[in-house]
C-alpha cells in the first residue's frame, strides 16, 4: 500500500507539471500573431478580472451545478457581449441577436468550436463535428433524408411511442404512489410524495424512437442481454459519456491527452464507448446484410401508412453502395451522431415542456381544449396553432442545448462595426439570448402568444435559435418538432400535469439543459 503522504506528494507534483505544461503552451500560443491579435481585441470587451497566463481559469473552476449560473451571472454583469480568456485562448460570449447573426448566418464561420473536439472520441467526424468539404458533402448527402415527405413515414411510429409513453408514465405514477419505487429513486426532501421523475420514461421512449428512425432497429437486445437490459445499458452509457465529456471540458489540465488517458474518467469513457460503438457497428452490419439480400428485405404491404420505413442508415448505406467515399466507420459516426442529437435533446425538451405546462395550469387547460377538438394523428396535431406556440415558448425558456460554439477562421463583423477576430472561439449563449428583454419583454414570463405570426415576423430572426441557425442549423429540426408535438399531445391528453420543481431552475452544466436531480411532476389521469 502506498503511504498517503507519498500519494499526495505525487498528486501535487503531477498537477504542478500539468499546470506548467499548460502555461508553456499558452505562452507559445500567444506568440502566434493571429492569437495575439485576438487576445488584444478580447481585452477591449467587458470581462471579469484576469490573472497572467491562466486568464479567467479560477472563475470557471466551479462545481457543475454552479457553472451554469456562473455564465448567467457574467451575462447579467457584463452584458450581451463579453470575453473570457483561458491560457491565451480568447472566447467571445454572445447573447445579442445582431452579434449572433454575424457569426451564425455566414458560410465563412462554420467551424465548430474546440469544445466539440471532446465529442470526437464518440462521434468521430459525424455531421455535428465535421468541418469544411467533409461537412458540406455529408450535409448535402443527408439533407434529402429530412424532407417532410420522407419524415412523414415515421409519424405512425411516433404516434405509437406517444401511447407507450403514457403507459410508462402511468406505471411510474402507480409505482410511486405505492412507494415501490421510493427506495430506488433519489427524491429531494421538498418533492411531494406522489411526484414522478418523468425524465427516465421520456428518455427511454425517445431513445426507442430514434433507434427505429436512425437505424431501423426495434430494441437494443444484444448477445446475453434481454431487450430491457440492452436498452438500460445503452441509455446509461450515453448518460455517462455526456457527463464525462463535461467533466473533462471544465478541467483544463484534462485537455491534454497524455494527462487525460491516465485517469479513471478516461477508462470509464473507453468502456462506455466500446458499448455504444459496438452496438452501432452490429446494427450497421445487420442492416447491410439485410439490404444485400433481396429475399430478406421488408416489402411494402400496400398500406400507405405502413410502407417500409427507410431509416437514415439506409441513406448512408445506399450512398456507400453507389460509390460514395463512406467507410463503415464513417457511417457509424453519422449514426452515433443521430442517436445522440435525436435522443437526449428531445427527451429533455419534452421533460421541460411538461414542467412548464405544470407551472401554468391555465395554459395547459387551453391546450387541452385545443387537443379535444383534434385527432391524435400527425396530420391533425401538426395543424394545431396553440400547441405550436406552446412548444416554441417552452424551447425559448428551456432550450435543450443552452449554448453552441464556433471557431472563427476569419473576422466576424457585427452590424455596429465591432469585430470578433479570427482565431477566437465564440460561444452563443442561447439561454441568455432567448431572454433578451428588447425582443422578449418580461422574459421569464411564460407567454406562448409571443409566437403569434405577426410578433414572430417583427422580431429579429436571430433572437430565437433553439435549433441553431444559418448554414449549420439542426438538420433534424423538422423531425424533432414532429416527435415533440406528438409526444407532448399524448401526455397532456392523458394526464393533468403539475410541477413539483423548486421555483428556481436547478440544473447542472452538461451537453444539454439537464436537471440536477430529475424533473418531478404530479400526474393525475384525466
Amino acid at each position: 500500500m502506498v503511504p498517503l503522504g507519498a500519494f499526495w506528494a505525487f498528486l501535487q507534483a503531477f498537477l504542478l507539471l500539468a499546470g506548467l505544461a499548460l502555461a508553456a503552451a499558452a505562452l507559445l500560443l500567444y506568440y502566434d500573431p493571429t492569437i495575439r491579435r485576438a487576445v488584444k481585441i478580447a481585452e477591449t470587451y467587458p470581462q471579469p478580472s484576469a490573472l497572467p497566463v491562466v486568464g479567467h481559469l479560477l472563475h470557471i473552476l466551479k462545481p457543475r451545478n454552479e457553472l451554469f449560473w456562473l455564465l448567467r451571472n457574467l451575462h447579467a454583469k457584463f452584458g450581451t457581449r463579453f470575453a473570457i480568456i483561458l491560457f491565451a485562448r480568447p472566447s467571445f460570449n454572445l447573447a445579442d441577436p445582431h452579434a449572433v447573426e454575424a457569426v451564425l448566418s455566414s458560410s465563412k464561420h462554420i467551424t465548430k468550436g474546440k469544445v466539440y473536439d471532446f465529442l470526437r472520441p464518440w462521434l468521430g467526424n459525424g455531421l455535428l463535428t465535421s468541418e469544411g468539404k467533409l461537412w458540406h458533402s455529408r450535409r448535402k448527402m443527408l439533407t434529402p433524408a429530412f424532407h417532410f415527405r420522407i419524415l412523414d413515414q415515421f409519424a405512425e411510429h411516433l404516434e405509437e411511442q406517444g401511447a407507450r409513453l403514457v403507459d410508462e408514465l402511468e406505471a411510474a405514477r402507480l409505482a410511486r404512489a405505492s412507494r415501490t419505487a421510493a427506495a430506488a429513486t433519489d427524491v429531494a426532501e421538498d418533492v411531494p410524495e406522489g411526484a414522478v421523475d418523468v425524465v427516465p420514461a421520456i428518455s427511454r421512449v425517445t431513445l426507442r424512437a430514434i433507434c427505429v428512425t436512425a437505424m431501423g432497429k426495434v430494441g437494443f437486445q444484444s448477445s446475453g442481454d434481454s431487450a430491457e437490459e440492452g436498452e438500460k445499458t445503452y441509455f446509461e452509457s450515453i448518460h455517462r459519456v455526456g457527463t464525462g465529456i463535461v467533466h473533462r471540458l471544465v478541467r483544463p489540465w484534462l485537455w491534454m491527452p497524455i494527462v487525460y488517458k491516465r485517469t479513471a474518467s478516461y477508462r470509464q469513457l473507453f468502456n462506455d464507448l466500446r458499448t455504444l460503438h459496438g452496438y452501432t457497428a452490429k446494427v450497421i452490419a445487420e442492416r447491410k446484410a439485410l439490404l444485400d439480400d433481396p429475399d430478406a428485405r421488408p416489402h411494402d404491404d400496400g398500406d400507405s401508412k405502413r410502407r417500409v420505413l427507410r431509416p437514415f442508415l439506409d441513406v448512408l448505406l445506399s450512398a456507400q453502395r453507389d460509390g460514395a467515399d463512406l467507410s463503415d466507420t464513417d457511417i457509424r459516426h453519422e449514426v452515433d451522431t443521430f442517436m445522440f442529437e435525436g435522443h437526449d435533446t428531445t427527451s429533455m425538451a419534452l421533460s421541460w415542456a411538461l414542467e412548464l405546462l405544470g407551472r401554468h395550469p391555465e395554459m395547459q387547460d387551453k391546450l387541452v381544449e385545443e387537443l379535444e377538438g383534434a385527432g391524435s394523428d400527425w396530420d391533425s396535431v401538426s395543424r394545431l396553432p396553440f400547441l405550436d406556440r406552446v412548444l416554441k415558448e417552452c424551447l425559448r425558456l428551456r432550450p435543450s442545448v443552452p449554448f453552441i460554439a464556433r471557431q472563427l477562421d476569419t473576422d466576424a463583423v457585427i452590424a455596429d462595426g465591432q469585430i470578433i477576430p479570427a482565431g477566437a472561439a465564440v460561444n452563443v449563449n442561447i439561454y441568455d439570448l432567448h431572454r433578451h428583454p428588447d425582443f422578449f419583454p418580461d422574459p421569464e414570463r411564460f407567454d406562448p402568444d409571443r409566437f403569434l405570426p405577426d410578433k414572430e415576423q417583427a422580431r429579429h430572426p436571430f433572437a430565437y435559435v433553439p435549433f441553431s441557425a444559418g448554414p449549420r442549423n439542426c438538420i433534424g429540426k423538422r423531425f424533432a418538432v414532429m416527435e415533440m408535438k406528438l409526444l407532448l399531445a399524448s401526455v397532456v391528453r392523458a394526464f393533468s400535469v403539475r410541477s413539483a420543481m423548486p421555483a428556481k431552475l436547478d440544473v447542472i452544466a452538461d451537453l444539454v439543459l439537464r436537471p440536477r436531480a430529475g424533473v418531478y411532476l404530479e400526474l393525475t389521469p384525466r
